[in-house]
C-alpha cells in the first residue's frame, strides 16, 4: 500500500497535501459563487498545507490559474462552452437536474469529468475534500482506483433536495457511507443525513467561518434600512419579504429595503415589487464584493433572511460580526447562529409574522438596542473562525489518512467525529 505524506524517523515530515473538489467556486475576483470555498482553501493554505481546488468549468473561466497561491483546476465537462452553464441556473445543480433534459443530459459527462479529475489529482494528494454529494460521488468511486480517502462536507441542496429525485436517495447514502468523515455545516443538516441511513455519532457538525476582521460592527445608529443578501432562489424567500413590506412601510414609511445578489428569480422580484407599489422602496442592487457586503451589513438596521430552507445562512454570520440584529426563518441551521439575545427567528413562508415581527422591533428602539449591542460578542462567543475551522479539518483529514495508511492519529484526533455547535 502507497503511504502519503509520513515520515519515518530522522526524515522531516512531508507537508499535508489536500485537494478540495467542489461544483461551486468562484469564477473570477469578487463572484459570489461558492465563497465560502475559497475562504476553507485561503485557512487550509495559511495553516501550511498544499491545498489545490479542483471544481467545474464554465463560460468565461480559466482552466487552471493560481487564485492567492492556490492552485485551481476547472475541469471541462461539454463542448462548446456555452452549455457549461449548470452551476448558474440557480438553486444548485438538483435544480438544474429538475429544470429539464436537457440539462439532465449534461449530468452524466459533469459526474464522468469529475470522476476523472478526482482519479487525477487524487493520486497527488493525501486527501480529497469533497464539498457536495456529487463531488463526494466523483472522490468515491475515484477512491476506488487510487486509494485516496476523502472526507465529504455537506451543504444543504445535497441533503435536502437531491434524496428527493428517483434512484439518488440510495447513491448518497453510499457515498456518505464511503467517506472517511462525514462534516454538515449545521445540525439541522446532521440530522437530515442521518435520515438516509448514516449513523449520527458518525457525523461531525463544522459550520462555515466567519472573517472578523472583514465584518467589523459598524455605528450604532442605523439607516431605516431592512437588508436582503442572498441569491435570487425561490427558496431564499425574499418573496416573502416583498409582500410584507407594504404592512412595515404601513407603520414606518421612510423604511426602506436593500437587495443584494442575483439569480433567476430576479425579474419576477421586480415585477412583484412593481405590482404591490414598492418600487419607491426597494433597490434591487445586484451582486456585491464581499467588502461592499460588509459596507451594506453596517449600514442596517435589520438583515432579514426569510429562507425556506437553509443549511447555516453564513451572511447572518456576517451580519452579527458587523453588529446588525437579524430576522430569520426558523428552519434549517439557522438557529444554530440566531439567538433571541441578537434576533428574531419567524415562521417561514409567512408574511404576515414576518411583517410583525420587523415592526416590533422598528417600533422598540430600546430593544433593537439591547440586540445590536449583543450581536458582535455573540459571533466572537459561539462561532466558528476560518482559523478554527481550517484546524479542525486538518484534524480530520490526518485522521482520514491515518485510517487509510495504517498510521496512529496524531494526538488530539480520536478517529471518532462528534456534534460541535460552536
Amino acid at each position: 500500500m502507497r503511504v502519503k505524506g509520513s515520515a519515518s524517523v530522522g526524515v522531516q515530515r512531508q507537508k499535508l497535501r489536500v485537494a478540495i473538489l467542489t461544483t461551486a467556486f468562484p469564477r473570477w475576483p469578487n463572484d459570489s459563487r461558492g465563497p465560502s470555498m475559497l475562504e476553507t482553501a485561503r485557512a487550509l493554505r495559511d495553516r501550511d498545507i498544499a491545498v489545490r481546488v479542483v471544481t467545474l468549468h464554465g463560460p468565461g473561466t480559466r482552466t487552471h490559474e493560481d487564485v492567492e497561491a492556490i492552485p485551481v483546476h476547472r475541469v471541462r465537462y461539454f463542448w462548446p462552452e456555452r452549455f457549461e452553464q449548470l452551476q448558474d441556473m440557480g438553486g444548485g445543480l438538483p435544480a438544474a437536474w429538475r429544470s429539464g433534459l436537457w440539462a439532465r443530459l449534461r449530468f452524466l459527462p459533469l459526474v464522468g469529468a469529475m470522476f476523472l479529475a478526482a482519479v487525477i489529482h487524487g493520486r497527488e494528494v493525501d486527501v480529497i475534500h469533497a464539498h457536495w454529494t456529487l463531488a463526494g460521488l466523483a472522490a468515491w468511486l475515484a477512491s476506488f482506483i487510487t486509494g485516496t480517502p476523502f472526507v465529504l462536507t455537506l451543504h444543504g441542496s445535497d441533503v435536502y433536495i437531491a434524496p428527493g429525485i428517483l434512484g439518488v436517495r440510495s447513491l448518497t447514502r453510499a457515498v456518505l457511507r464511503g467517506s472517511a468523515h462525514v462534516i454538515a455545516v449545521s445540525r439541522d443538516l446532521a440530522e437530515a443525513a442521518a435520515g438516509l441511513g448514516v449513523r449520527s455519532g458518525s457525523i461531525e457538525v463544522i459550520p462555515d467561518g466567519i472573517d472578523l476582521d472583514r465584518f467589523a460592527p459598524g455605528a450604532p445608529q442605523r439607516e431605516p434600512l431592512l437588508l436582503f443578501v442572498g441569491s435570487l432562489i425561490e427558496r431564499k424567500g425574499a418573496h416573502h419579504l416583498l409582500q410584507a413590506l407594504p404592512a412595515i412601510l404601513g407603520r414606518h414609511p421612510n423604511t426602506r429595503l436593500a437587495v443584494v445578489g442575483e439569480g433567476p428569480e430576479r425579474s419576477r422580484l421586480e415585477a412583484l415589487a412593481n405590482d404591490l407599489g414598492l418600487s419607491d422602496f426597494v433597490d434591487f442592487i445586484g451582486p456585491q464584493s464581499q467588502a461592499q457586503i460588509a459596507q451594506w451589513m453596517k449600514r442596517a438596521k435589520l438583515f432579514v433572511l426569510p429562507s425556506q430552507e437553509e443549511a447555516l445562512g453564513i451572511v447572518l454570520l456576517e451580519a452579527l460580526a458587523s453588529g446588525t440584529p437579524c430576522v430569520a426563518s426558523r428552519v434549517g441551521g439557522i438557529p444554530d447562529i440566531v439567538s433571541q439575545n441578537v434576533g428574531v427567528l419567524v415562521k417561514p413562508r409567512d408574511p404576515i409574522d414576518l411583517s410583525r415581527e420587523i415592526i416590533n422591533l422598528l417600533d422598540d428602539p430600546d430593544a433593537w438596542a439591547v440586540l445590536q449591542r449583543q450581536t458582535r460578542q455573540h459571533v466572537e462567543q459561539n462561532c466558528w473562525t476560518w482559523k478554527k475551522v481550517a484546524a479542525r479539518l486538518q484534524e480530520v483529514f490526518e485522521d482520514a489518512l491515518a485510517r487509510r495508511t495504517g498510521r496512529r492519529p496524531p494526538a488530539g484526533v480520536s478517529g471518532r467525529a462528534e456534534n460541535s455547535r460552536h
